[in-house]
Formats: structure tokens, sequence, C-alpha cells
């Protein structure tokens, strides 16, 4: 019996030794300020950031810059991606993306750790203030969360993974030139690159290796750059993501769970043979998601409610449309509407007072109306993304796939007197399970 799933990692932060007094003399060199003018490092909401980057800020005479560590969870390749993304989203968008002055995606250099630093976007985390927001304030955040939607929405792809810098344009003096890229890549980083990512997407930019969030979780088997490549439909994306990369980094003991959650994928994904958003029609282009837009990676203005800046795009990548627009925040639903894990449907019993109503009508109004695609995905896809969140959780005992599949069955949110007969015997499948525990 195979016991892969936990790798005995409670931090990946065990054994890195961070120079932030070489930090401060990078920062100094990138402005060509000496270092009596540059403030030394002050923590940013250390203890949120702790797992996979450490967040310092350093005061300047003109300005505040951010250097934000990375934890050596998927070395080169997560930091590769995060810049390309960044540059991608702001050359192509009007969201409010920081600038990148400089990083180093290796962990040779005097920090000790890959780093980036960056423009320092003003406004606090959307979770710290919505308490504090008016009714008007929490109408423009709407807006502005629609319109984040709306603008991603309209970077497109011909397949699912993350996106990096084309390896080409490296060779290239006059974009080395240009590059924030602290010093040159050694040759062994550029090979590693350019044996991964080499399906061209337009601008400049190149597919790669998939960053998605489940699949850099350093508590399970960190799948490698070669087993998360690009996949081309939505079934390939699932199954990267439920069976932790390809080949399956799942154990034994695991997979059953996983191999149901594809089962069931799959059987919904039949019930949309015409759609081009939920079924196995739908076109081969992929849109563009930050992978991890939580309350703590949206930055607002505490007075009118605006967004004022998107932080961590380190999971950024094209993915299936259904997967991601799911709200954020107060304004995700799919818990409400849904079960997920071992929970739910909350069914909107906190929803007591009328301007809780008012907000949620004034949401789906207006997301509608931006972009009737977006609409659909966010009500329509509930379901599949309760799927393909058990199938990307952690196996048992923290994680809660089987006892999901047992309640969507129990429960009947299959339908079968729309759908047909269950895809799978439950019964005998419920005896599998027993079967594996008791061997385990």
């Amino acid at each position: 019996m195979s016991f892969l799933d936990y790798v005995g990692v409670d931090d990946p932060w065990i054994g890195v030794n961070v120079d932030l007094v070489a930090l401060q003399s990078i920062v100094c060199q990138v402005f060509r300020i000496p270092t009596s003018q540059c403030g030394p490092p002050i923590a940013i909401a250390l203890e949120r950031h702790a797992s996979y980057a450490r967040v310092y800020s350093f005061q300047l005479p003109l300005r505040t810059v951010v250097a934000r560590l990375v934890a050596p969870v998927k070395p080169l390749f997560k930091t590769e991606g995060e810049v390309a993304a960044m540059n991608f989203v702001r050359s192509h968008t009007s969201l409010p993306v920081p600038t990148v002055f400089a990083y180093c995606s290796e962990s040779s250099n005097p920090v000790g750790t890959e780093w980036l630093i960056m423009e320092y976007m003003s406004g606090v985390e959307l979770g710290d203030a919505w308490d504090q927001l008016q009714y008007p304030q929490k109408q423009t955040f709407a807006r502005d969360l629609i319109d984040v939607y709306d603008q991603l929405f309209r970077l497109k792809a011909d397949g699912c993974g993350g996106i990096y810098h084309s390896t080409r344009q490296m060779d290239n003096l006059s974009f080395a030139r240009r590059s924030p890229r602290w010093q040159p890549l050694s040759l062994e980083s550029l090979c590693l690159l350019k044996s991964h990512c080499n399906h061209s997407i337009n601008n400049g930019y190149e597919l790669g290796p998939l960053q998605d969030i489940s699949m850099i979780d350093y508590h399970l088997v960190v799948p490698s750059p070669s087993q998360t490549m690009p996949t081309f439909t939505s079934e390939e994306f699932f199954k990267l993501v439920a069976f932790n990369g390809n080949p399956p980094t799942r154990s034994d003991f695991d997979l059953p769970n996983r191999e149901k959650c594809v089962e069931l994928f799959q059987s919904i994904h039949r019930l949309y043979p015409s759609s081009t958003l939920f079924g196995p029609s739908e076109p081969s282009n992929f849109h563009f998601s930050h992978g991890d837009l939580h309350d703590g990676n949206i930055l607002i203005d505490p007075q009118s409610g605006a967004i004022t800046g998107i932080i961590d795009w380190e999971t950024a990548a094209f993915r299936p449309l259904w997967a991601q627009v799911l709200g954020v925040g107060w304004f995700k639903e799919d818990d409400q509407r849904f079960i997920i894990g071992s929970n739910g449907p909350g069914e909107f019993k906190d929803d007591t007072a009328p301007e809780d109503i008012q907000l949620r009508a004034f949401f789906r109004h207006h997301l509608q109306k931006k972009n009737p695609d977006l609409f659909s995905c966010f009500v329509g896809g509930a379901e599949l993304r309760a799927v393909l969140h058990a199938a990307a959780d952690d196996p048992r005992p923290v994680g809660e796939t089987d006892i999901f599949l047992n309640r969507y069955h129990k429960l009947g949110y299959w339908k079968e007197g729309r759908r047909g007969a269950f895809p799978w015997d439950m019964e005998a499948w419920q005896h599998r399970r027993m079967d594996l525990d008791a061997v385990r």
C-alpha cells in the first residue's frame, strides 16, 4: 500500500535561510540609491502569507516598494509564471496589477530564496474592510469585481496552463535589456523552461506547467512541472487536478475517490452536449483566471469600495470558464447554493436584512448585463465547481471527498428522474471504501 499523499512537511520554509540585509542591498541596487535612503524591511501580514511567500515593504525617498520572497515550492516555474501573469494582465487590461521592478527566479542569489520587488499597491484587504462598508460602497465593489471577471474573460488561449514569457525571446538581447530579471538565467534553468514552455499563445507568451493552488499544496506530493503540462480539454484539466499531476501522485488508498470524481464530472459534462460553456462541445479556447482570487488578494479603497489592487498571481493560468467564475468573499455563493465538501448548502440563511437580498440581486443583474456567459457560469457552474473542489481535496482523514460523494448521492443532486440512473453503484463503491479503510 502506497502512502505518498503526505510528505511530512508542515512548513516549506524549513531549512531556508533568508538574508534580509542582502535583500535591502538589492533594493538599493535596483533603484540606484544609497543604503542610507532605504528604510529597513517591514513585514506585511507575515502570518497570512507565510506559507508560500513572505512579504516586506521598503520605504524609499520617492516611493514604497514591496518585496515578495517565494518559498521553494515549484522552484523557477512558480516565480516565472507569476511575473509573466502580472505583465500579461497589465499589458492587456486596465486592472490594477503591481508593476514588477526586478525579480530572481533562482534561489542561488544573496537573499537565499527566489524574490520579486514590486510596486506597492494602496488600499486594504477586502476581508478586513467589508463589514465597515456601507451599501453604496459595496455596490461599487460589486461593479469593480464584475469588471475584473469581464476583462480576464477576454484573455483567451487554446489550452489550459500557466503563462510564461516566450523562451525564444529570452535569447534576444533587446528583450533581455527590457526584462526585469535581476540576472540572466542559468543554462540549466533556461533549458528547463524551454523544454516545458513551448506552446505559443501570442505577443511573446507561451503556455507551460499549471500552478493550480491544489497542486502546489506542500502537504501533498508537489508534482513536477513535467506532470502538470498544459491540457487542451476541460476533462483533461479536471483529471490533472484530481490526480494531482499526470502521471498521478495520489496513493492507492486515495485514487478510488479521485476516479469517482472524474466519473461524476464526465457524466455531468455529457449532460450538456451542445453547451459551449459546460459540455464536451466547448470550443478549444480557455479564459485567463487569477486562480486564487479571495478577499485577501483584493485590495480596496475603504472610503469608496473601489478595487485598488489585485495581488498574488502565482497560480494564474488559462482555465475553463466554469471553473473560476465563483465570486469573491461575500459574493462567493457556491457554498450557499450547493454542497461543498461536508458542508452546505447554506441556502442564504445568513441573508436576513433586505440589503443583503438587494446586494445579491444587484451583483447578479449587473453580471448578466455585462457578460451573459460569465453570469451563466456563475450560476450554472456551481455543481461542476463542487465536484472539482472534491477532486482536489486532501485525502482522508483531512479531506472530505468521499463524504461529498456520499452526500451528493444521498441528497439527490443527480436528479435521477431527469438524468437517469446514477453513474455507478453507490453501495458497491461504499463497500470498496470500507475494505480499503480496513487494509489501511
